[in-house]
């Protein structure tokens, strides 16, 4: 039998209260008036719904196994908030052009679909990967993929060591210099003209590099050797020509432009 003001199990008053219909005097324990069924004021607390199945019940809540879930809830709101984040990341990168580094950089024509086993590929079809990789991030102003794959275009060259030709001496110079490696550019576009002093590709190279670091009169009198060599030398019919047409033509209006 509970004794004092207040139950010893739950803590309810034991105090007597009065129906706030009609005045009868009820027990601490009603929850109804036994006079007039006026609801009782302060009577048994009615009791919290049980949590439903699989729910989570906060750290505080009543014995038994709803606390059981919060564990597993919060991971599942933490994982749920990892894939919005990714995709709202992935939103971003398809707009903003942020670094797409999580395609393979050997993918097929450089810009995604299956990749290609480069365990058949040499070194230099590896290096020209990177380099046509390279160009069309230039081509759509992506700096950050730029430089994400900088290191691996730089490295690919470099592993081909004397093994290149005045095409791979090029490429190799353009990916340096659209990184910033100016002293590196600067060597192959020497190292072109030094044995052809009238190479397109040796002239736009050195005229690209000197116009990336700012020296406009160096770029002037590069691209103005470009313009005075250009019928002669496509007559040559040279391979590396024929394989940067297109460079070419972008050079020959970038070199008219700075006339």
């Amino acid at each position: 039998m509970a004794t004092g003001k207040f139950c010893n199990q739950c803590g309810m008053s034991l105090t007597p209260t009065a129906c706030t219909g009609c005045g009868a005097t009820l027990a601490a324990s009603s929850r109804f008036c036994s006079a007039c069924g006026t609801p009782a004021v302060g009577g048994s607390p009615a009791r919290a719904p049980r949590a439903a199945s699989g729910s989570f019940a906060t750290a505080s809540g009543g014995g038994g196994g709803g606390a059981t879930y919060l564990p597993w809830a919060l991971a599942a709101i933490a994982m749920l908030a990892v894939a919005g984040y990714l995709v709202n990341q992935n939103s971003s990168v398809a707009s903003s052009g942020a670094p797409d580094a999580s395609v393979a950089p050997f993918a097929a024509g450089g810009g995604g679909g299956t990749p290609p086993d480069i365990s058949q590929m040499s070194p230099r079809e590896r290096a020209g990967r990177l380099y046509d990789r390279m160009m069309r991030y230039v081509e759509q102003d992506k700096q950050d993929s730029l430089q994400v794959f900088a290191p691996m275009a730089m490295g690919s060259f470099q592993a081909l060591e004397g093994d290149m030709d005045v095409d791979a001496r090029y490429d190799y110079g353009r990916v340096a210099s659209v990184t910033g490696n100016f002293d590196v550019a600067i060597a192959q576009s020497d190292t072109i003209l030094a044995s052809a002093p009238t190479h397109l590709l040796g002239l736009s190279l050195a005229a690209r590099t000197a116009t990336l670091q700012g020296k406009t009169a160096d770029a002037d009198k590069a691209w103005k050797k470009f313009l005075a060599a250009k019928s002669a030398e496509l007559q040559k019919k040279l391979p590396e020509y024929e394989m940067h047409a297109a460079d070419i033509e972008q050079a020959t209006r970038m070199a008219n432009g700075a006339k």
